[in-house]
């Protein structure tokens, strides 16, 4: 698979470079595409990089500026199995995905124990309602450390890892908007 992907990416990036205004792909490389736009007011701060794999996506997202969104547009393929973001920050005092007919909210206390909170709203609704660990909605979060050092918040050498739950994807959503805050921006 990730053969295959990297063959799709060179005919690309040789069509690109050549200046061929229609690129032709096989039908046998059914690689997932994605499109990613950044928000354009903090597009020069903030970076996504997207890293398919075997029934996973993993979203890097870096931002120096501590804050930032981005509209992920599924163009091809389905959504995998595992879907995670790998936030590059000192802290999550806040991220947000929205599939069009719910949103949901996770953060990280910036004091122990470093508890995790989550939280639900319908789309146009500004009222939250809290989740538990067990609901099929909790986004679950982690701090992964980067070599030997062990990360606390705040975290100088790791980063926030959140993996979104399966039925955001249920509904097929071809576009999921994302928001992210450190609290240390």
């Amino acid at each position: 698979m990730e053969s295959r992907f990297l063959f799709g990416v060179m005919i690309l990036y040789v069509f690109i470079m050549y200046g061929c205004r229609k690129v032709v792909v096989l039908q046998a490389q059914n690689f997932p595409l994605v499109d990613i736009s950044l928000d354009s007011l903090r597009e020069n701060d903030n970076r996504i990089i997207f890293s398919p794999s075997s029934g996973e996506f993993i979203f890097e997202v870096h931002s120096s500026n501590g804050f930032g969104k981005a509209i992920i547009s599924l163009i091809r393929g389905p959504w995998p199995a595992k879907v995670c973001f790998h936030l590059y920050l000192h802290g999550l005092e806040s991220f947000s995905i929205n599939n069009g007919l719910f949103v949901l909210n996770t953060s990280i206390l910036s004091y122990p124990p470093y508890s995790v909170l989550c939280e639900i709203n319908t789309v146009g609704q500004d009222s939250r309602e809290p989740l538990v660990e067990t609901s099929p909605y909790w986004m679950s979060v982690d701090k992964v450390s980067i070599g030997n050092v062990i990360s606390e918040v705040p975290l100088q050498n790791g980063y926030v890892e959140v993996v979104i739950p399966k039925i955001v994807f249920e509904s097929e959503p071809e576009i999921l908007y994302i928001e992210w805050v450190d609290f240390l921006r």
